[in-house]
């Protein structure tokens, strides 16, 4: 019983360290306190494969004359892709695709089908198969395509323009009520994407593939291709070798040339259904980029003036991701990532001194990190709890239950803030995903993810934003703020 109490007493504490609390929080602390030392299974509960947890990464490129042997050639380079980093990241397999017949999760893939969405057409196919192009320009030329009933494509290539703000859900074009794919290919005006669902990769791995797909396309789709940094082993079946040319200089993984179809006029993609709009700024930076904990401590001044409650003693609380393990672990960048959870304090409107936060938030990560943190400590309890694990995923999902919402506030927050170093070579990349609240009629504020991307040599920050952020202009101003505040 001694225990116990020290444990509530604890939780309590770091939760009253970052927001008013009220009674209520010593049932959470308590309720906490006793599951997180119960035997728990080792589940990710923190994406449900709702579209809240899709994600996007992109980087400039130049459009392609020929659309279809362009959306072949991306495919092949994304089969190579995956088969290269396959097993490079710790619990995130990426030879998979999402089966939600009955809650969500993976199945192995073979990653030999591939799906490519045309106007409000979807067609799966082998990505092997010699009649591929001649398929894809029947449905460009508006027939149906072949049905298909065989295994869940592992990628889905849009063919046409992406609205940006919903780009992040591309690979849901290939999606049925079954499940689908996780990665999605696409364009979204100069920017060529990579979606993904947070439920099989986190944002370093997201980083990697982005980048490889971008480097095998560039190198004509050919898995012989030099990878970015040290070798992952491979894993699945062989990828093909070089096959001959396209007459716009693509490759078609199935060996055989296929005919041109630049300037084909495209019929414009359908709407993705159940898409969730972000406004999207982004820009590249010079080399080295703002630290983490500055950028945040000038995220909580901009939180807590936009909250218009001069008084208050916390702005609104954000998240941090954190990498797991020391920095002397080789696996710490791969692995998955948990949320610290923060917010910068106030006296009669004035913000506690830098230096005073800084020591501060570092204790809270240096806690994550070796998994005692607060958050940490609030994902056991939810792994050992016994019920559904549908139902745990919810409670952390934008479809949470309303009594749990007060909850969410504090611990999801307003924003999160992430800066991912990443230690091989990646192009100056945007980067987008859903914050844990959207704006809605009774909660206008919304919330924003504020991402940067960093090797070293090329970098970039993004927002993604609804509510206060919501639009282009006023995600913008948040980030020539945020910038200007350093």
């Amino acid at each position: 019983m001694r225990a116990w109490a020290r444990r509530t007493a604890e939780l309590h504490r770091e939760l009253a360290a970052i927001a008013d609390v009220d009674p209520r929080w010593w049932m959470l602390a308590g309720g906490v306190a006793v599951a997180e030392t119960w035997p728990r299974p080792d589940l990710y509960l923190a994406c449900d494969a709702e579209p809240d947890g899709d994600t996007f990464m992109g980087h400039r490129a130049p459009r392609a004359a020929d659309p279809i042997a362009d959306a072949i050639a991306r495919a092949a380079s994304a089969r190579a892709a995956l088969r290269e980093l396959d097993g490079a990241f710790p619990d995130q397999p990426l030879a998979v695709t999402i089966d939600n017949a009955s809650g969500a999760a993976t199945r192995p893939s073979a990653l030999d089908v591939a799906a490519f969405a045309i106007g409000d057409r979807c067609l799966a196919v082998a990505l092997d198969d010699p009649t591929l192009p001649s398929q894809l320009a029947a449905v460009v030329a508006g027939a149906a395509p072949r049905p298909w009933f065989g295994a869940t494509p592992f990628v889905c290539v849009s063919i046409g323009d992406e609205p940006i703000e919903t780009a992040r859900h591309g690979h849901r074009r290939a999606w049925t009520t079954r499940g689908g794919p996780w990665l999605g290919l696409g364009r979204a005006g100069d920017v060529a994407v990579v979606s993904t669902c947070h439920l099989v990769v986190d944002g370093y791995g997201h980083a990697r593939i982005t980048a490889r797909i971008s480097e095998l396309v560039a190198a004509g789709s050919g898995p012989a291709a030099p990878a970015h940094g040290p070798a992952a082993p491979a894993h699945g079946p062989a990828a093909p070798a070089h096959a001959p040319a396209a007459p716009n200089g693509h490759a078609a993984p199935n060996g055989h040339a296929a005919p041109s179809f630049a300037g084909a006029r495209l019929p414009p993609l359908a709407q993705v259904s159940g898409a969730l709009p972000l406004a999207v700024a982004w820009r590249e930076l010079p080399c080295p980029t703002p630290r983490a904990i500055p950028l945040a401590y000038s995220l909580g001044r901009i939180l807590h003036r936009n909250a218009g409650r001069r008084d208050a003693r916390f702005s609104p609380t954000f998240q941090i991701p954190v990498a797991r393990g020391s920095k002397a672990d080789p696996l710490r960048l791969r692995r998955r990532i948990v949320s610290a959870t923060a917010s910068v304090r106030f006296e009669h409107g004035v913000p506690e001194p830098y230096a005073v936060f800084e020591a501060r938030v570092r204790e809270v990560i240096r806690r994550e990190a070796s998994e005692h943190g607060l958050v940490s400590r609030l994902l056991a309890a939810a792994r050992a709890a016994p019920v559904p694990v549908s139902w745990k995923r919810k409670t952390i999902s934008a479809k949470r239950p309303r009594w749990f919402e007060s909850f969410a506030e504090v611990i999801g927050g307003r924003a999160l803030l992430s800066r991912i170093a990443m230690d091989v070579p990646i192009p100056a990349m945007c980067a987008v995903s859903s914050p844990s609240r959207m704006a809605t009629a009774d909660d206008p504020t919304g919330g924003c993810v504020i991402t940067v991307l960093d090797d070293g040599t090329h970098a970039a920050i993004t927002v993604g934003g609804s509510g206060f952020a919501g639009s282009p202009q006023t995600a913008s101003d948040l980030l020539d703020e945020l910038l200007a505040m350093r």
